[in-house]
């Protein structure tokens, strides 16, 4: 499968809600990783007519299918004062029916993911890594897609690394109201991404 580069999101003045239909991968189990629960997500960025969908981009009212390619991201849960950081090596991507397996770019990962408090949940610390380009792949021709993580999570000065499998498989959701809110990334502005709102994720 193809990693394609990074797209510029348009940052325009208005928006409105669609319904969409998703042809997405069911997000698997998190694992325990030195206290911290880590796991794995995506989020559709392509429709069923091969065009990309854009945070923030106009749109009118109507129905719209999403589909792959996926932005996809790890992250971990862990509690205040214990965990520090999480590291993600490296990554490889196997599908069950095209039988792909892949190597993602090391060169792209190694970066530390800082914890942060939620807002609204004190209690709880998140660290999020996206990693880098999109993920071509599509549920209905690729089938389960399976990948393979090596990660380190930093706890109390300590580190952790693990091997984790995540399974995810083919799932078709329905999201209605999907909006693109641009007052997201306002409030954003000045402010760690780590705190951003960012809907749409499996």
């Amino acid at each position: 499968m193809r990693f394609l580069a990074p797209v510029l999101y348009l940052l325009l003045a208005s928006c409105a809600a669609i319904s969409a239909k998703k042809h997405t991968y069911a997000r698997g189990a998190a694992v325990p990783v030195n206290g911290a629960q880590v796991s794995l997500s995506v989020k559709p960025e392509g429709t069923a007519g091969g065009t990309f969908v854009l945070s923030a981009m106009v749109v009118s009212g109507g129905m719209a299918t999403l589909d792959g390619p996926f932005r996809w991201r790890i992250e971990a849960q862990g509690e205040p004062g214990k965990q520090q950081a999480l590291v993600i090596h490296r990554l490889r991507t196997t599908t069950s029916v095209t039988k792909r397996d892949e190597w993602y770019p090391a060169k792209h990962l190694g970066r530390r993911a800082e914890f942060r408090t939620l807002k609204g949940e004190p209690a709880l610390t998140r660290a999020v890594f996206e990693i880098p380009g999109y993920l071509e792949v599509k549920p209905r021709e690729d089938g389960v897609l399976t990948v393979l993580a090596d990660v380190s999570v930093e706890s109390e000065g300590r580190w952790e690394r693990r091997l984790l499998k995540f399974r995810l498989d083919p799932a078709e959701k329905r999201e209605d109201e999907f909006i693109f809110l641009p007052a997201e990334i306002v409030r954003g502005i000045g402010s760690d991404p780590a705190d951003w709102e960012d809907p749409g994720w499996d």
